[in-house]
């Protein structure tokens, strides 16, 4: 039976209060349950009434089985983003980007033609033990605990970096041109990344101004606060003042996050928008999408519209476009982001494909079970712009001339005019290279994954707002 409607708040980050679900204490035969029922059971009420493919959820499921095991047994087969956690607690401080680890994101790369298997440092998180360390962007670590990386043990061995670890590590040195090698022994530390990660300002050659901002995922703030929505708005005021002509946002390593966080970056950037204007458009499951498309009362749960900024930039992009960074990393809130500006403006993409999610979670717990401490991210909803478009499930494909590794060596700071995808776009707003590299220089490297693919919570599109009441 589907629960009122009534009885549903729906948040973006933090939780759900699920209103009417009990936990069953027998099986469906009237026998003695299976320990682990009651949190299965709960699984199964919550998975059949809010999840998105509620109806391909099999007849015949076995309750007895261990619950992460039963989650997936319910699932869609072409499901690849629901997640059940066995913490809620720590599910939401990892959504909030709250962990604990040493503060660096890796992208796990083979070398061409042997198993060994790289550890390519992306950023450094600021005020982390690897930031003290002086560990920086290019850093290539070939061992951890003093043992070789190789297709055989990485997975197991980037798992030991969220505990105290040794690496080995070479870093170029561009004054000698050669890799020079390093030891570290790294600390953990329980850190609040913030995802204002940089902004800066360029005046190029031919007098535009270029504004560069790099996010790398959606948060309003910790907890409940709005800070980090505060310091976005504080870097396009910045760009305000500096009167930019052209702006470039970096998500190549942005996985999600937000929805509220989405909302307030794209009403910033898109030009002539308002209260009024829809960003985005939810579509759920087939009883709620019939229950709130007759319900007067639901638009908050159909549409999501732009937030009213004075800080907004749109209309000082005098050609009508924004240019976004991104690589296989950059997924969900952040593919929303692309996909609710393109009815507004020209979105200019530069990178590598996308993952492709196009759907997005809810955190959910059982609040009236002490004894129940699993959190399920199940897939709830559907996005599309506000003409309906949501056809990006294959990912966003960078347009002819616009393919642009990410991975080239040595790699330079984000932020650097030489590094290739900032290089590709400044390029393409003043019309020449002079003094830049345009991304030629081919990596020797196959590329496996990331850490934050390797840890699918970061790359979530979650609900922090009351949209279903």
């Amino acid at each position: 039976m589907k629960s009122n409607i009534s009885k549903w708040y729906i948040y973006i980050t933090a939780v759900l209060l699920l209103a009417g679900f009990s936990s069953c204490q027998s099986d469906d035969n009237g026998e003695e349950a299976p320990i682990n029922s009651p949190i299965n059971d709960w699984v199964f009420n919550v998975m059949s009434d809010v999840y998105f493919w509620a109806d391909e959820i099999p007849a015949t499921v076995n309750r007895s089985l261990e619950t992460t095991e039963f989650f997936e047994s319910l699932l869609f087969e072409g499901d690849r983003f629901s997640l059940v956690f066995p913490d809620y607690d720590a599910l939401i401080s990892q959504l909030d980007g709250v962990v604990l680890e040493a503060g660096y994101e890796l992208s796990l790369v083979r070398e061409a033609g042997t198993e060994n298997v790289l550890g390519i440092i992306l950023y450094v998180k600021e005020n982390s033990p690897a930031y003290v360390a002086g560990l920086q962007r290019g850093d290539i670590i070939r061992r951890i605990n003093n043992i070789i990386l190789t297709t055989g043990n990485y997975q197991q061995l980037v798992r030991e970096i969220s505990q105290n670890h040794g690496i080995m590590y070479d870093r170029y040195n561009f004054v000698t041109g050669r890799y020079e090698t390093f030891e570290e022994t790294l600390g953990v530390a329980q850190i609040a990344e913030n995802p204002n990660f940089l902004d800066t300002l360029y005046t190029l050659e031919n007098g535009k101004t270029v504004g560069y901002y790099v996010y790398n995922f959606f948060s309003e703030g910790v907890g409940r606060s709005t800070s980090y929505n505060d310091q976005m708005d504080q870097v396009f005021a910045r760009f305000q003042t500096g009167s930019i002509d052209e702006l470039v946002l970096d998500l190549r390593y942005n996985g999600g996050g937000s929805v509220g966080a989405a909302t307030n970056l794209a009403s910033l950037i898109a030009p002539g928008v308002s209260e009024q204007d829809i960003f985005y458009r939810y579509q759920w499951n087939s009883f709620y999408q019939d229950q709130l498309e007759n319900d007067p009362e639901a638009e908050s749960a159909l549409v999501g519209r732009f937030f009213a900024k004075t800080e907004n930039i749109g209309e000082r992009l005098s050609s009508g476009r924004v240019f976004v960074l991104v690589g296989p990393g950059t997924a969900s809130a952040s593919e929303l982001i692309i996909n609710g500006l393109m009815p507004y403006m020209d979105v200019v993409i530069i990178g590598a494909t996308t993952v492709g999610k196009n759907v997005g979670s809810i955190p959910i717990q059982e609040e009236d079970n002490p004894d129940n401490n699993y959190g399920l991210l199940p897939i709830v909803f559907r996005v599309a712009n506000s003409q309906g478009q949501s056809s990006y499930a294959q990912g966003f494909i960078p347009g002819p001339g616009y393919t642009v590794d990410d991975l080239q060596f040595p790699m330079r700071a984000l932020g650097d005019v030489e590094e290739p995808l900032l290089a590709a776009a400044l390029g393409e707003i003043d019309g020449q290279l002079t003094g830049r590299k345009a991304g030629t220089q081919q990596p020797l490297v196959i590329l496996l994954a990331s850490t934050k693919q390797l840890n699918p919570i970061k790359n979530e599109m979650v609900l922090r707002k009351n949209v279903l009441r």
